[in-house]
């Protein structure tokens, strides 16, 4: 009996493996095992995502067409993302109204013809907006028209004051335009400089004929008579022709896309569980600015100009606003998101130091009312 009990025992070193092998399985399902190391590396990553999507466009410069649309597609982008209307702005104006209860009818025609209304403002808008530029331009005695930075701020909240998301939309590369104004009128006192210098080599050109004529007479005389028999001229090959570029309407639809995929495949997301609130649109403008639309806000000025600073910080551009940079920068709740348009011509950031009054930057408010919705 001693001998059958004991053969019985399974003998101690097959248990020990056996019961490491299960512990170490078992460990290794652990969902705490497996997401710690990512979780280390997501603290320690020095690089964090950015809150602003870059938008490259294949132009020389921005039209203020361009930045209209532009603008009306982020707007657009933006009340859908920050949960101010439950479909996009182009799905709720197909909705039949036969399925909508009165109030939420109500909300949806308010909102769609203040977006229309939007629109048409922000078309005129740019437009005013690159003339105030070149002005200004004009003004401080420079030939040139350098391109500009334009910005747009889209703030969802009770007021400006309050406003729980920022969206920021810069236009980098904003072309300086007096609206109506010829594209050669602005190199023409760089014509006037060298019709004068034209001027005087004609002068010289004259002297050296009247001596080259005496010395031609006197080579043709001496020259042998010239053959009979034409000479074959050297087969030339017409030069090819260039294709022709896109179209202003090839240009438009290529930027809205870019800018659709752009806000559609950032790592950072604008998506946000908000509560239907007013939305409210500002841009940055000199005094000049011109505008039935837009009411200029200069007691938010300061405020703006801080959330401003933000936005460049997290698109890389804090060297940008020098000349802001020496207010202190007011940190507020949520983070600053945008967008930042660019082009092959970098625009020139406005220094606030102006010498006039009327190129001083200051934030406009536009008149309209956006008030979002949840029912449908």
């Amino acid at each position: 009996m001693p001998l059958l009990a004991s053969s019985l025992n399974p003998p101690a070193s097959t248990t020990l493996p056996v019961a490491n092998t299960i512990s170490s399985a078992s460990s290794a399902k652990t969902p705490g095992a497996v997401m710690s190391p990512n979780l280390d590396s997501e603290r320690k990553s020095p690089h964090p995502v950015s809150t602003v999507s870059r938008v490259p466009l294949d132009v020389d410069n921005i039209s203020a067409q361009i930045a209209s649309d532009l603008a009306v597609e982020l707007i657009s982008h933006v009340l859908f993302l920050k949960n101010q209307i439950p479909f996009p702005v182009m799905q709720l104006s197909r909705i039949p109204n036969g399925k909508s209860n009165p109030r939420a009818l109500k909300l949806r025609t308010n909102l769609l013809s203040s977006f229309d209304i939007l629109s048409s403002h922000l078309n005129t808008t740019f437009t005013a907006l690159s003339t105030a530029f070149a002005l200004v331009a004009s003004g401080s005695g420079r030939g040139s028209r350098p391109t500009r930075r334009a910005y747009l701020a889209i703030l969802i909240g009770p007021s400006i004051g309050s406003a729980k998301t920022r969206v920021m939309f810069a236009v980098d590369g904003f072309v300086a335009k007096v609206w109506g104004e010829r594209d050669d009128v602005v190199e023409e006192s760089d014509d006037g400089e060298d019709s004068e210098s034209d001027e005087d080599e004609g002068k010289d050109d004259d002297d050296t004929e009247e001596d080259s004529d005496s010395s031609t007479e006197s080579d043709i005389a001496s020259s042998p008579p010239p053959s009979r028999s034409p000479s074959p001229s050297p087969c030339t090959s017409p030069s090819p022709i260039p294709p022709p570029g896109p179209s202003p309407q090839q240009i438009l639809r290529t930027a809205t896309r870019l800018l659709g995929h752009t806000l559609a495949t950032a790592k950072h997301s604008l998506s946000a569980e908000l509560a239907p609130s007013q939305t409210h649109i500002l841009v940055r403008a000199p005094r000049r600015f011109t505008h039935p639309a837009w009411i200029p806000r200069q007691t938010a000025s300061a405020a703006l100009d801080s959330v401003l600073r933000e936005f460049h910080e997290e698109a890389g551009e804090g060297d940008a606003t020098a000349a802001t940079s020496t207010k202190p920068r007011r940190k507020t709740g949520s983070k600053v998101e945008g967008a930042w348009v660019t082009c092959r011509s970098p625009g020139i950031e406005f220094d606030d130091a102006a010498e006039a009054e009327e190129d001083e930057m200051i934030w406009w408010s536009w008149d309209g009312n956006i008030v979002g919705f949840a029912d449908w």
